[in-house]
């Protein structure tokens, strides 16, 4: 399970100046929309304290992420997050590594969480947001996923710490963690990917992902093209139906 962050008592003066910045108005509109509702694959983002993760089925993992499975109990689905590597496998977070993991450049690590249940069932009260993809949407995300593993070249990865019923592991990551460049900055950057519209310069912050997740869906609701073929109006809503006349008979 993803881990919160501890809340500290005095917060440094550049967290204070970078973080208001983050989780401003979402970029690009939405592409790779599914031409029709059996096109839909659904995903998930989830917020955990600091961090913000993704989860898929374990029927979408694909050849793409298939691989995980080899290092989890098995699950109906699967969270995916990246983060600094010391900070986000600590088991308790101290001072000297938090500093760390603000000041300097940091190397990364993957972290996948098995679920056996659905998302919405084993994090019950969290804030979380199913979201429509393409099926053109989810290849170029589950890409974005496979490409934060750092794989030999036998495009194996690199298992590090786990938990003891294999509920979750972490795996050596691409990319180093910097204050510009978060654990949620990576989450929009993997959701654009995937044609979610969303600012990949300043979300920086877990509340960030999940506001801009939040206007993504309602302005999916709007788009779909399929709606009038399902009985929707444009807005996801029932289309009304018309009055029958009545019988003079």
């Amino acid at each position: 399970m993803m881990k919160p962050a501890c809340r500290w008592g005095a917060i440094i003066w550049l967290v204070l100046l970078v973080l208001p910045l983050s989780g401003c108005a979402a970029g690009d509109k939405w592409k790779y929309l599914p031409a029709t509702k059996a096109e839909e694959r659904s995903i998930y983002v989830i917020a955990h304290g600091w961090h913000a993760g993704i989860a898929l089925p374990v029927e979408e993992l694909g050849e793409e992420l298939g691989f995980v499975k080899e290092f989890l109990r098995p699950g109906r689905y699967y969270e995916f997050g990246w983060g600094e590597a010391d900070f986000y496998q600590a088991d308790k977070v101290t001072v000297p590594i938090f500093l760390k993991a603000v000041f300097w450049r940091n190397p990364s690590v993957m972290h996948v969480f098995s679920m056996p249940a659905t998302p919405a069932e084993e994090f019950r009260g969290t804030d979380l947001v199913e979201l429509k993809l393409s099926e053109t949407g989810l290849k170029h995300l589950k890409d974005s996923l496979r490409a934060s593993f750092k794989l030999d070249p036998a495009q194996r990865p690199y298992p590090l710490k786990g938990g003891a019923h294999g509920e979750y592991r972490f795996f050596k990551a691409e990319g180093d963690y910097l204050i510009t460049h978060t654990c949620n900055t990576w989450t929009a950057k993997v959701l654009a990917s995937g044609g979610v519209p969303m600012d990949t310069v300043f979300t920086l912050r877990s509340a960030g992902v999940m506001r801009q997740a939040k206007k993504a869906r309602k302005e999916y609701l709007r788009l779909r093209p399929y709606g009038k073929e399902n009985g929707e109006a444009p807005g996801g809503q029932p289309t009304p139906r018309r009055a029958e006349p009545a019988d003079t008979r």
